[in-house]
C-alpha cells in the first residue's frame, strides 16, 4: 500500500514537472532566436543582465526579449541583431598558428549599459546611470575599466593591460590554435606565456549544466564577459578533457580551475586531472550548483550558489583563496566469482577514487533511488528544490520499509587490520571530509560521544592527514534526526586503511555516485592529494 502511494505521488510530481517544462519551453529565458547569416557575437537573453539595458544600435530601452553578447557585452533588439553583427567588433577570437608577439593589446570599448556601481578610471567618480537614461559612458570588455564620455578621450587610445584580473586571463595574442575547415570547434595547439608570467595563474572555468540548480548558463555568460571566452567551458557528456588541455599547455604556470557544479562534477574534474597527469597540479575552486555540495561547504564556498551571480566578486574571492591539500583515497573492489564446486572462476577488480566519503546501506539506497528517478524520461528539468523533495520522499519510504536492516550481519569491517564488532546498523560511512548528506557534520556532532568498542579517536579532524573517520547510522529515521541535530552518529573508529567484506548485494555510494554492489572485498587506502582552494574572504 505504501509503495503504491509513493509511486503515485512521484508520478504526479514528475508529470507536473513535465507539464511545467513543456509550458515554459517556448518561453525559455536562455533561448535566443538568431536570424540566419554570419554572426560575430554570442547572443544570450537580456534577462541574464538583471537590469534595464539599451540597444547599442537604435539606443531604445530594450524589452525582455532583447539579447546581449556574452563575450563583449553589447546589446541589441531582436530587429537590430544583423546590424550589430556588422558594425561592432567582439573580443578577439581569431585563430592564429603562431604567437603574434608584435601585436599590441588594445582596449575593446563598448558604449553604455555599464554594470551598476561603475567608477570612472580617469576622474574616479561614480558613473550614475539613473540620472541620465540611455547609452552613455564607455567600458572596456577586456580590462573592465569605465570612463565618462567627457573623460574618454584621455584613455581611448591607451593600451589595455587586462585590468584587475590580468593574472587570470589568457590574452588573445598568447593563444595558438587551429580549426579544421568547416569545423565549429577550436583545437588548442599551444600557449605562449604573457609578459607578466611571474604573476600569471590563469583560470579555467568548467560549468556543468546538469547540476542541481541549473545556474551554469548565467555563470558561463558572466565569466566570458570578463575572461577570454575560450577559457570558459560548458561541460559536455564526453568530460572535461578539452578544458584541462589548457592547463597542460599553460605549463610551467600553475592554473586555477573553477568548477561550477556539484560534488560529482568536482570529482569528475579531479579524476580527469589525475588521469591526464597534469603538471603542475592546478588549484581547484568550487561554485556550488549541485544538491548536496558537501565539499564546497567544507572549503568555505557555501551550501549553494548565489541567487544572482556576480562574476567580479567571485573572481576576487578566487584571487584571495588559499591552497589546501585534499586527501585522495583509492577504493579497490575485488569480486571473486566461484563455480558450484567452490573453485575460483572469475576475478574482477574495479578502482574508484574517493574525495568526500564512501558509504554502504540506507543512505546509499536513498541516493540510488533518487538517481533512478532523475534519469527517468519524465524528469525533464533540474531544480534543487525538486531534488531535495525526491530525497525526502525516498528517505521517508525507508523509515517504514526498511530494506537495509541487519547490515551488521552482511558486512565485515577492518580498521588498520583490526576487525570491528558492529552494533545494529543500517549504514556505514567512511568519511574524509566533515560534511555528509548535504551538510551533516558527523565528526563535529560526535566529539563528546564514546567510540564503539572502547577504542580512542583523535579530537582533531583534517582533510589532509591521511586518516578517515568511520561512523554508523542506525536507520533512515536516524538520518533525519542527524539532519536537524537531534541525534549523534555511532563512532566506529579511525584508520589509515579500511577493508570491508560484503556478504550480500548492497547499495553503496562514493561521493554521491550510487550503485548496487554484489558480494566483494573492498580496500580503501590513501592515494596522494588534490590541491583545492579554500575561500577565506567570508
Amino acid at each position: 500500500m505504501l509503495d503504491c502511494f509513493l509511486n503515485l505521488f512521484l508520478s504526479v510530481l514528475l508529470i507536473l514537472g513535465a507539464v511545467w517544462v513543456a509550458g515554459r519551453y517556448f518561453l525559455r529565458e536562455d533561448v535566443v532566436y538568431i536570424p540566419d547569416g554570419k554572426r560575430r557575437h554570442e547572443w544570450k537573453s537580456i534577462k541574464f543582465q538583471n537590469r534595464p539595458c539599451f540597444c547599442s544600435i537604435c539606443e531604445n530601452l530594450m524589452s525582455s526579449n532583447g539579447v546581449f553578447c556574452e563575450n563583449c557585452g553589447i546589446c541589441s533588439d531582436n530587429g537590430c541583431i544583423r546590424k550589430a553583427d556588422t558594425e561592432f567588433r567582439c573580443k578577439e577570437l581569431r585563430i592564429r598558428s603562431r604567437a603574434d608577439d608584435g601585436k599590441e593589446s588594445r582596449h575593446l570599448w563598448v558604449k553604455g549599459n555599464l554594470p551598476l556601481g561603475s567608477e570612472c578610471c580617469v576622474c574616479a567618480e561614480d558613473i550614475d546611470q539613473s540620472s541620465e537614461p540611455g547609452l552613455f559612458a564607455q567600458r572596456c570588455a577586456w580590462c573592465q575599466r569605465s570612463a565618462h564620455d567627457k573623460c574618454f578621450s584621455e584613455v581611448s587610445k591607451t593600451l589595455c593591460d587586462f585590468g584587475e584580473f590580468k593574472s587570470m586571463i589568457f590574452p588573445p595574442k598568447c593563444i595558438l590554435a587551429s580549426r579544421s575547415k568547416g569545423a565549429p570547434k577550436v583545437h588548442l595547439t599551444g600557449i605562449i606565456p604573457p609578459e607578466w608570467k611571474d604573476q600569471w595563474k590563469p583560470l579555467i572555468v568548467v560549468a556543468n549544466s546538469k547540476s542541481g540548480s541549473s545556474g551554469s548558463l548565467e555563470v558561463v555568460a558572466s565569466m566570458r564577459g570578463i575572461l577570454h571566452p575560450l577559457q570558459v567551458f560548458e561541460l559536455e557528456s564526453h568530460g572535461p578533457q578539452e578544458a584541462l588541455q589548457w592547463a597542460i599547455y599553460a605549463a610551467p604556470a600553475t592554473c586555477r580551475i573553477l568548477v561550477a557544479g556539484g560534488d560529482g562534477t568536482v570529482g569528475w574534474v579531479l579524476n580527469t586531472l589525475l588521469q591526464m597527469k597534469v603538471e603542475p597540479l592546478p588549484e581547484v575552486a568550487i561554485l556550488p550548483l549541485g544538491t548536496g555540495n558537501d565539499l564546497s561547504r567544507v572549503l568555505g564556498w557555501g551550501a549553494e550558489g548565489p541567487d544572482t551571480f556576480n562574476a567580479v566578486e567571485y573572481l576576487r574571492k578566487i584571487e584571495k583563496a588559499e591552497p589546501v591539500q585534499l586527501d585522495r583515497w583509492l577504493m579497490e573492489i575485488t569480486v571473486l566469482h566461484q563455480s558450484r564446486f567452490h573453485v575460483p572462476r572469475f576475478h574482477y577488480r574495479r578502482s574508484v577514487f574517493v574525495y568526500n566519503y564512501f558509504s554502504i546501506g540506507v543512505d546509499a539506497l536513498v541516493t540510488l533511488n533518487f538517481h533512478k528517478a532523475r534519469d527517468s524520461s519524465y524528469y525533464l528539468f533540474s531544480s534543487r528544490f525538486i531534488n531535495k523533495a525526491l530525497y525526502l520522499c525516498y528517505g521517508t519510504h525507508q523509515v517504514v520499509q526498511q530494506d537495509c536492516v541487519d547490515l551488521e550481519k552482511k558486512v565485515e569491517i577492518y580498521l588498520d587490520d583490526v576487525k570491528i564488532d558492529l552494533p545494529e546498523l543500517q549504514s556505514i560511512v567512511v568519511l574524509n571530509i566533515d560534511s555528509w548528506g548535504a551538510g551533516v557534520k558527523l565528526w563535529e556532532m560526535s566529539k563528546d560521544s564514546p567510540t564503539h568498542g572502547g577504542s580512542s579517536m583523535r579530537e582533531v579532524h583534517s582533510i589532509s592527514d591521511g586518516i578517515v573517520e568511520v561512523f554508523g547510522v542506525v536507520s533512515s529515521f536516524h538520518i533525519a534526526q542527524l539532519q536537524v541535530g537531534l541525534s549523534k552518529p555511532v563512532r566506529l573508529g579511525q584508520a589509515r586503511r579500511v577493508k570491508l567484506r560484503l556478504h550480500g548485494t548492497l547499495p553503496v555510494q562514493a561521493d554521491g555516485e550510487p550503485w548496487m554492489q554484489s558480494p566483494c572485498d573492498i580496500s580503501i587506502g590513501h592515494c596522494g592529494q588534490a590541491t583545492m582552494l579554500r575561500n577565506v574572504s567570508e
